[in-house]
Protein backbone atom coordinates (compact mmCIF):
# COMPACT_ATOMS: atom_id res chain seq x y z
CA UNK A 1 0.00 0.00 0.00
CA UNK A 2 1.61 3.26 -1.58
CA UNK A 3 0.21 6.40 0.49
CA UNK A 4 1.25 9.43 -1.66
CA UNK A 5 0.63 12.93 -1.66
CA UNK A 6 1.65 15.49 -4.06
CA UNK A 7 3.93 12.58 -5.84
CA UNK A 8 6.87 12.78 -8.05
CA UNK A 9 8.71 10.96 -10.46
CA UNK A 10 10.72 9.51 -7.48
CA UNK A 11 7.03 7.01 -6.90
CA UNK A 12 7.70 5.52 -9.96
CA UNK A 13 11.08 3.68 -8.58
CA UNK A 14 9.09 3.02 -5.58
CA UNK A 15 6.40 1.71 -8.28
CA UNK A 16 9.12 -0.18 -10.42
CA UNK A 17 11.19 -1.65 -7.20
CA UNK A 18 7.79 -3.47 -6.22
CA UNK A 19 6.64 -4.64 -9.54
CA UNK A 20 10.13 -6.23 -10.34
CA UNK A 21 9.64 -8.92 -7.12
CA UNK A 22 5.74 -8.84 -6.92
CA UNK A 23 3.96 -12.08 -6.87
CA UNK A 24 1.20 -13.05 -8.97
CA UNK A 25 -1.57 -10.04 -8.77
CA UNK A 26 -3.59 -12.77 -6.74
CA UNK A 27 -0.99 -13.23 -4.05
CA UNK A 28 -0.17 -9.25 -4.02
CA UNK A 29 -2.23 -6.88 -4.14
CA UNK A 30 -0.66 -2.92 -5.19
CA UNK A 31 -2.42 0.17 -4.47
CA UNK A 32 -1.64 3.64 -4.35
CA UNK A 33 -3.85 5.88 -2.06
CA UNK A 34 -3.61 9.20 -2.81
CA UNK A 35 -4.57 11.45 -0.11
CA UNK A 36 -6.17 14.38 -2.43
CA UNK A 37 -3.12 15.99 -4.83
CA UNK A 38 -4.35 18.67 -6.42
CA UNK A 39 -1.11 19.32 -8.48
CA UNK A 40 -0.92 16.23 -9.96
CA UNK A 41 -2.78 13.74 -11.62
CA UNK A 42 -2.45 10.35 -10.22
CA UNK A 43 -3.47 8.26 -11.83
CA UNK A 44 -1.87 9.15 -15.22
CA UNK A 45 1.58 9.19 -13.18
CA UNK A 46 0.63 5.70 -11.64
CA UNK A 47 -0.20 4.25 -15.62
CA UNK A 48 3.09 5.67 -16.83
CA UNK A 49 5.11 3.78 -14.55
CA UNK A 50 2.37 0.66 -14.99
CA UNK A 51 0.85 0.82 -18.40
CA UNK A 52 -0.35 -2.71 -17.34
CA UNK A 53 -2.85 -1.19 -14.66
CA UNK A 54 -1.20 -4.14 -12.13
CA UNK A 55 -1.57 -1.58 -9.80
CA UNK A 56 -5.17 -0.26 -8.31
CA UNK A 57 -5.11 3.42 -7.86
CA UNK A 58 -7.77 5.28 -5.28
CA UNK A 59 -7.68 8.94 -4.66
CA UNK A 60 -9.81 10.50 -1.23
CA UNK A 61 -11.61 13.51 -2.26
CA UNK A 62 -10.56 15.74 0.94
CA UNK A 63 -7.60 15.36 2.75
CA UNK A 64 -7.42 12.51 5.49
CA UNK A 65 -3.82 14.24 6.68
CA UNK A 66 -0.68 11.88 7.19
CA UNK A 67 -2.05 8.92 9.87
CA UNK A 68 -6.00 9.41 7.82
CA UNK A 69 -4.57 8.29 4.56
CA UNK A 70 -1.66 5.35 6.21
CA UNK A 71 -5.43 4.22 7.92
CA UNK A 72 -6.97 4.41 4.93
CA UNK A 73 -4.20 1.84 3.05
CA UNK A 74 -5.22 -0.10 5.80
CA UNK A 75 -8.81 0.03 5.25
CA UNK A 76 -8.00 -1.02 1.47
CA UNK A 77 -5.60 -3.66 2.37
CA UNK A 78 -7.15 -7.36 1.31
CA UNK A 79 -4.10 -9.02 1.79
CA UNK A 80 -2.66 -11.06 5.69
CA UNK A 81 0.19 -8.80 5.58
CA UNK A 82 0.43 -5.04 4.92
CA UNK A 83 3.80 -3.00 3.78
CA UNK A 84 3.42 0.82 3.56
CA UNK A 85 5.41 2.22 1.44
CA UNK A 86 5.96 5.85 0.57
CA UNK A 87 6.32 7.73 -2.29
CA UNK A 88 9.98 9.10 -1.61
CA UNK A 89 11.14 5.11 -0.40
CA UNK A 90 11.87 1.73 -2.05
CA UNK A 91 12.57 -1.84 -1.41
CA UNK A 92 15.71 -3.55 -2.50
CA UNK A 93 15.78 -7.07 -4.34
CA UNK A 94 15.10 -9.46 -2.32
CA UNK A 95 12.54 -7.69 0.46
CA UNK A 96 9.17 -9.67 0.17
CA UNK A 97 11.31 -13.01 -0.16
CA UNK A 98 12.90 -12.73 3.43
CA UNK A 99 10.21 -10.99 5.15
CA UNK A 100 7.60 -13.52 3.73
CA UNK A 101 9.89 -15.65 4.90
CA UNK A 102 10.05 -14.21 8.94
CA UNK A 103 6.44 -14.37 8.52
CA UNK A 104 6.54 -18.52 7.77
CA UNK A 105 9.25 -19.05 10.16
CA UNK A 106 7.46 -17.81 13.25
CA UNK A 107 3.36 -17.66 12.21
CA UNK A 108 2.75 -15.74 15.81
CA UNK A 109 4.80 -12.34 15.14
CA UNK A 110 3.46 -9.25 15.01
CA UNK A 111 5.31 -7.73 12.38
CA UNK A 112 8.61 -8.17 10.97
CA UNK A 113 11.26 -5.77 9.40
CA UNK A 114 14.85 -5.28 7.88
CA UNK A 115 17.73 -2.87 8.38
CA UNK A 116 17.54 -0.20 6.39
CA UNK A 117 19.69 2.53 3.84
CA UNK A 118 18.72 6.11 4.58
CA UNK A 119 19.28 8.89 1.63
CA UNK A 120 19.51 11.87 0.81
CA UNK A 121 17.17 13.09 -2.22
CA UNK A 122 20.01 12.37 -4.51
CA UNK A 123 20.30 8.97 -3.42
CA UNK A 124 23.71 9.89 -1.21
CA UNK A 125 23.86 7.92 1.53
CA UNK A 126 23.55 9.47 4.78
CA UNK A 127 23.98 6.34 7.48
CA UNK A 128 22.73 2.55 7.49
CA UNK A 129 20.20 1.93 10.06
CA UNK A 130 22.02 0.16 13.53
CA UNK A 131 21.80 -3.64 13.27
CA UNK A 132 19.39 -4.89 16.32
CA UNK A 133 21.44 -8.22 15.66
CA UNK A 134 23.15 -10.40 13.91
CA UNK A 135 21.12 -13.09 12.39
CA UNK A 136 17.48 -13.35 11.29
CA UNK A 137 15.44 -14.39 13.83
CA UNK A 138 12.90 -13.17 16.65
CA UNK A 139 14.08 -10.49 18.59
CA UNK A 140 14.77 -10.81 22.29
CA UNK A 141 14.21 -7.94 24.74
CA UNK A 142 12.45 -5.59 22.27
CA UNK A 143 9.58 -3.63 23.62
CA UNK A 144 12.31 -1.57 25.96
CA UNK A 145 14.60 -1.04 23.02
CA UNK A 146 11.91 0.42 20.40
CA UNK A 147 10.37 2.42 23.50
CA UNK A 148 13.40 4.08 23.65
CA UNK A 149 13.77 5.51 20.12
CA UNK A 150 12.62 4.92 17.08
CA UNK A 151 14.79 1.94 15.24
CA UNK A 152 12.48 0.98 12.30
CA UNK A 153 12.00 2.73 9.66
CA UNK A 154 8.81 2.51 8.44
CA UNK A 155 9.68 1.20 4.38
CA UNK A 156 11.69 -1.52 5.93
CA UNK A 157 8.17 -2.97 8.13
CA UNK A 158 5.85 -5.28 7.30
CA UNK A 159 2.46 -6.05 9.54
CA UNK A 160 0.25 -8.90 9.96
CA UNK A 161 -3.26 -7.83 8.85
CA UNK A 162 -4.47 -9.39 11.88
CA UNK A 163 -1.86 -7.33 14.26
CA UNK A 164 -3.53 -3.69 13.06
CA UNK A 165 -7.03 -5.46 13.47
CA UNK A 166 -6.34 -6.35 16.94
CA UNK A 167 -4.41 -3.35 18.01
CA UNK A 168 -6.47 -0.30 15.81
CA UNK A 169 -4.77 1.85 13.57
CA UNK A 170 -2.29 4.93 13.73
CA UNK A 171 -3.05 7.83 15.72
CA UNK A 172 -4.57 10.86 14.42
CA UNK A 173 -3.10 12.93 17.54
CA UNK A 174 0.63 12.11 16.98
CA UNK A 175 2.17 13.88 13.37
CA UNK A 176 5.31 12.96 13.34
CA UNK A 177 5.71 9.38 15.95
CA UNK A 178 2.58 7.57 14.64
CA UNK A 179 5.09 4.86 13.03
CA UNK A 180 7.44 4.71 16.09
CA UNK A 181 4.46 4.24 18.61
CA UNK A 182 2.69 2.40 16.20
CA UNK A 183 5.98 -0.21 16.61
CA UNK A 184 5.99 -0.13 20.67
CA UNK A 185 2.28 -0.73 20.36
CA UNK A 186 3.23 -4.12 18.21
CA UNK A 187 6.26 -5.00 20.31
CA UNK A 188 3.85 -4.89 23.67
CA UNK A 189 1.50 -6.92 22.28
CA UNK A 190 3.41 -9.96 20.20
CA UNK A 191 6.81 -10.87 19.37
CA UNK A 192 8.60 -9.29 16.49
CA UNK A 193 10.98 -10.85 13.71
CA UNK A 194 14.04 -8.65 11.88
CA UNK A 195 16.12 -9.19 9.30
CA UNK A 196 19.31 -7.82 9.86
CA UNK A 197 20.06 -7.20 5.77
CA UNK A 198 20.04 -4.42 4.12
CA UNK A 199 16.64 -4.72 2.44
CA UNK A 200 14.81 -1.04 2.49
CA UNK A 201 15.72 2.31 1.50
CA UNK A 202 14.46 5.57 3.48
CA UNK A 203 14.96 9.15 1.96
CA UNK A 204 15.47 12.12 3.61
CA UNK A 205 15.19 15.36 1.50
CA UNK A 206 13.81 18.89 2.00
CA UNK A 207 10.62 18.29 0.20
CA UNK A 208 9.19 15.31 2.46
CA UNK A 209 6.86 15.54 5.44
CA UNK A 210 9.06 14.75 8.46
CA UNK A 211 11.58 17.88 7.44
CA UNK A 212 8.40 20.27 7.27
CA UNK A 213 7.52 19.09 10.80
CA UNK A 214 11.47 19.68 11.46
CA UNK A 215 11.13 22.78 10.10
CA UNK A 216 7.70 24.10 12.00
CA UNK A 217 8.76 22.75 15.43
CA UNK A 218 5.99 20.23 15.52
CA UNK A 219 8.27 17.40 15.64
CA UNK A 220 9.19 18.06 19.40
CA UNK A 221 6.28 18.25 20.86
CA UNK A 222 4.80 14.99 19.06
CA UNK A 223 7.88 13.05 20.26
CA UNK A 224 7.02 14.29 23.85
CA UNK A 225 3.59 13.15 23.73
CA UNK A 226 5.00 9.35 21.83
CA UNK A 227 7.40 8.94 25.09
CA UNK A 228 4.71 9.30 27.61
CA UNK A 229 2.57 6.57 25.41
CA UNK A 230 5.28 4.45 24.51
CA UNK A 231 6.77 4.80 28.03
CA UNK A 232 3.06 3.74 29.37
CA UNK A 233 3.26 0.12 27.69
CA UNK A 234 6.36 -0.84 29.79
CA UNK A 235 6.26 -2.55 32.97
CA UNK A 236 6.94 -0.94 35.49
CA UNK A 237 9.95 -1.92 36.59
CA UNK A 238 11.75 -0.62 33.71
CA UNK A 239 9.65 2.83 32.58
CA UNK A 240 11.31 5.43 34.78
CA UNK A 241 14.51 4.17 32.71
CA UNK A 242 13.14 3.71 29.49
CA UNK A 243 11.87 7.03 29.68
CA UNK A 244 14.97 8.61 30.58
CA UNK A 245 16.81 7.44 28.21
CA UNK A 246 14.39 7.88 25.67
CA UNK A 247 13.90 12.01 26.59
CA UNK A 248 17.92 12.00 26.74
CA UNK A 249 18.36 10.63 23.37
CA UNK A 250 15.79 12.90 21.61
CA UNK A 251 17.13 15.98 23.63
CA UNK A 252 20.71 15.12 22.06
CA UNK A 253 18.65 14.69 18.68
CA UNK A 254 17.52 18.21 18.96
CA UNK A 255 20.08 20.10 19.75
CA UNK A 256 22.33 18.22 16.78
CA UNK A 257 19.09 19.48 14.88
CA UNK A 258 19.59 23.12 16.14
CA UNK A 259 23.52 22.71 15.18
CA UNK A 260 22.60 22.07 11.64
CA UNK A 261 19.78 25.06 11.45
CA UNK A 262 21.88 27.59 12.43
CA UNK A 263 24.30 26.17 9.79
CA UNK A 264 22.16 26.52 7.14
CA UNK A 265 20.71 29.51 8.63
CA UNK A 266 17.29 28.35 9.12
CA UNK A 267 17.38 30.47 12.54
CA UNK A 268 13.52 30.78 13.15
CA UNK A 269 13.63 26.95 12.68
CA UNK A 270 16.60 26.77 15.07
CA UNK A 271 14.41 28.95 17.71
CA UNK A 272 11.74 26.49 17.57
CA UNK A 273 13.73 23.79 17.90
CA UNK A 274 15.48 25.15 21.39
CA UNK A 275 12.35 25.95 22.54
CA UNK A 276 11.32 22.68 23.02
CA UNK A 277 14.44 20.78 24.46
CA UNK A 278 14.18 21.97 28.34
CA UNK A 279 10.77 20.50 27.87
CA UNK A 280 12.75 17.09 27.08
CA UNK A 281 15.13 17.66 29.97
CA UNK A 282 12.43 17.77 32.61
CA UNK A 283 11.46 14.30 31.66
CA UNK A 284 15.06 13.59 32.98
CA UNK A 285 15.70 12.69 37.04
CA UNK A 286 17.54 15.02 38.98
CA UNK A 287 19.51 18.47 38.19
CA UNK A 288 22.55 17.16 37.75
CA UNK A 289 21.47 14.83 34.76
CA UNK A 290 20.40 18.55 32.67
CA UNK A 291 23.81 20.58 33.83
CA UNK A 292 25.05 19.78 31.10
CA UNK A 293 22.66 19.72 28.09
CA UNK A 294 21.23 22.78 29.48
CA UNK A 295 24.64 24.44 29.63
CA UNK A 296 24.92 23.62 25.76
CA UNK A 297 21.60 24.91 25.16
CA UNK A 298 22.70 27.85 26.79
CA UNK A 299 25.46 28.23 24.47
CA UNK A 300 23.26 27.63 21.26
CA UNK A 301 20.80 30.19 22.41
CA UNK A 302 23.84 32.77 22.68
CA UNK A 303 25.00 31.86 18.84
CA UNK A 304 21.64 31.89 17.72
CA UNK A 305 20.90 36.08 18.83
CA UNK A 306 24.15 36.48 17.22
CA UNK A 307 23.01 35.14 14.13
CA UNK A 308 19.97 36.97 14.35
CA UNK A 309 21.69 40.38 15.42
CA UNK A 310 24.22 39.68 12.41
CA UNK A 311 21.01 39.00 9.73
CA UNK A 312 19.31 42.27 11.44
Amino acid sequence: MLPTYEPDERLGRSLEAVLAQAPDPVAMQIAVVDDGSRQVDVRALVRSFDPAGRVEVHLNQRRAGLAGNWNRCLSLARGKFVHLLHQDDHVLPGFYDRIGHGFRAAPGIGMAFCRSRIVDGNDRLIKTASRQQWTAGVLSGWLPRIAERQRVQTPAAVVARSTYERLGGFRTDLCHALDWEMWVRIAAAAPVWYDPRVLAVYRRHRGNESHRLLTNGAVWPDLLQAIELNTSLLPAVNRERVRERSARWYAGSALRTVEKQLARGDLDAAGRTLDHVPEMLRLLPGGGDRSAPLRRVGRLQDRLRTARRRAA
